[in-house]
């Protein structure tokens, strides 16, 4: 296994400055910490990047990715058309992921969703110009997620360089205001993910009763749980940069493991 970087990324597009605007100094200490993030990430100097988003498309049975030469996407449904990414798209490395996780819904011409966007719009603007590959998640969890994460695990040959990020929000229910309106549940989902993601004792995070976690409305789990899986649970220079929640719904940023101990600006323990 060589998966030298493994990390979670909020995906609210707010956070990009063409969206976010005036609202973007509501979301500072996210935005600081995606920067930091990424040139952490990128200072792991990975071969590829791999994305796992909550947004793809859930097909029945298995889980969807382009496996077309490009990934390209732009945040025209959030009102900045202008603002585009696009990206290689790493053929031969998905070739070697079918041969152990077979049941892939090729997305074809449909475009990044916001999920990929958002934490590629952070990687790009701190260099990252490699290939990249985008895996969506199955409907359900446990063992699927394990399965996914283990096939990327295998995937991943000696002597290449992989960074894998999970992409994912926390609860959607913090505030009355928010987009899955108020439950107490939220609040309290966001606290015990985060206390266990700080202490990197990431099973505890898994062990969130499923609940809690339906209730919190949010959609960080299953992506964590596989790149849990694909790293073994490492913990090696694990980095916890912010969390906030300033529109009821949290955004966490951490590094799980990889890279080096020492992280550079826009960060705090």
């Amino acid at each position: 296994m060589t998966i030298v970087w493994a990390g979670l990324a909020p995906h609210p597009p707010v956070i990009v400055p063409t969206v976010g605007k005036t609202r973007l100094s509501q979301v500072a200490a996210t935005v600081d910490a995606m920067k930091a993030w990424s040139r952490d990430c990128m200072a792991a100097d990975p071969q590829r990047v791999v994305v796992i988003s909550p947004h793809t498309l859930r097909p029945s049975f298995g889980i969807s990715s382009w496996l077309d030469n490009r990934l390209d996407g732009n945040f025209s449904r959030f009102g900045a058309a202008a603002t585009q990414i696009n990206c290689n798209n790493d053929t031969a490395w998905l070739k070697r992921f079918r041969e152990h996780y077979h049941e892939i819904f090729d997305l074809a011409l449909e475009p990044l969703d916001h999920g990929a966007l958002v934490p590629l719009y952070f990687l790009k603007e701190a260099g990252w110009e490699g290939p990249t590959v985008v895996l969506g998640l199955p409907f359900g969890g446990g063992a699927q997620l394990e399965e996914i994460g283990e096939a990327i695990k295998k995937t991943c040959l000696p002597g290449e360089r992989t960074a894998l990020i999970a992409s994912g929000d926390m609860s959607h229910c913090l505030i009355p205001s928010a987009p899955a309106g108020y439950d107490p549940a939220g609040a309290e989902f966001d606290e015990r993910f985060v206390d266990a993601v700080r202490a990197t004792n990431y099973q505890a995070a898994l062990d969130i009763s499923p609940t809690l976690q339906r209730d919190a409305k949010q959609d960080v789990v299953a992506s964590c749980a596989i790149a849990w899986h694909a790293t073994d649970f490492d913990t090696n220079n694990a980095h916890f940069y912010s969390y906030e929640g300033p529109f009821g719904v949290g955004y966490t940023v951490m590094k799980f493991c990889g890279g080096n101990a020492a992280v550079a600006g826009g960060a705090h323990d």
